[in-house]
């Protein structure tokens, strides 16, 4: 009986091992060549959050980069509310057949020991593609109101959540 149940458990983790490897997935997890003025933008966090009322809203795009006392984040803010329409390009200010970049709820934030700067888009253009499930593709070159400059791509998993409401 006892061999019988070995057998089995066996078997069982076996075929859990197997049946959870996929090797077709086309896309990495995450891949990271966000720069921040040139220098390299360490993503530890990234999320969509999207709301709308009447089938107007906005989505935040919301990537975190810290350690110990210092903490910066990069809010990308797009027209778009649903996860079927939030794919496409953004620029700001807004090019023929592009969507909306909003320039005022895009900004940047950088807080070190309770002191902090902050600093909106000046322009910019933003391309968003979802992988699969809740891994995305964001690929941006921003210029902030203060000079600051963003640029490269992030793809990776994203804690993501989109709110509609009538």
């Amino acid at each position: 009986m006892k061999s019988a149940l070995k057998l089995t458990s066996s078997i069982l983790i076996l075929l859990f091992l197997f049946s959870g490897c996929k090797k077709d997935d086309a896309t990495p997890s995450t891949i990271n060549d966000v720069k921040l003025n040139s220098e390299s933008f360490s993503i530890n966090s990234a999320s969509i959050i999207g709301i709308s009322i009447n089938g107007e809203g906005h989505s935040g795009i919301n990537l975190v980069s810290g350690t110990g006392n210092q903490i910066s984040t990069l809010t990308i803010d797009v027209e778009s509310c649903t996860r079927e329409t939030i794919e496409g390009t953004y620029s700001y200010p807004t090019a023929d057949g592009d969507k909306v970049l909003d320039d005022w709820l895009t900004n940047y934030a950088y807080f070190e020991n309770g002191t902090g700067l902050s600093s909106n888009l000046e322009s910019g253009t933003v391309s968003v593609r979802n992988n699969h499930d809740n891994n995305y593709t964001i690929d941006m070159d921003l210029t902030m109101v203060d000079g600051m400059t963003f640029s490269g791509s992030y793809t990776g998993d994203f804690v993501v959540q989109f709110a509609n409401y009538q």
